[in-house]
């Protein structure tokens, strides 16, 4: 990912100027690394953009529980009465 992708990525999430500015010096130092970036975002008070907690996701563990209506198949042959 190059320095422009991040600095847009966040500028699409709503993250100031400033803000974008200073995180990027700081990995200027550091080198450009996901996990740095999204604590460094919750240090301003923003939610992290570029790492994602699957943990956080309950839709594994509910999936029996799908509000999916059951198909009824048509028998192939054709009945005449």
């Amino acid at each position: 990912m190059k320095v422009s992708d991040v600095v847009f990525e966040m500028e699409l999430n709503g993250v100031d100027a400033a803000d974008i500015a200073e995180i990027v010096a700081l990995c200027e130092n550091k080198g450009f690394n996901s996990d740095f970036i999204d604590e460094e975002l919750l240090k301003r008070g923003y939610t992290k953009i570029f790492t994602i907690d699957y943990d956080s996701y309950d839709d594994y563990d509910n999936w029996e529980e799908d509000e999916y209506a059951s198909i009824e198949k048509f028998p192939h042959r054709q009945q005449y009465s």
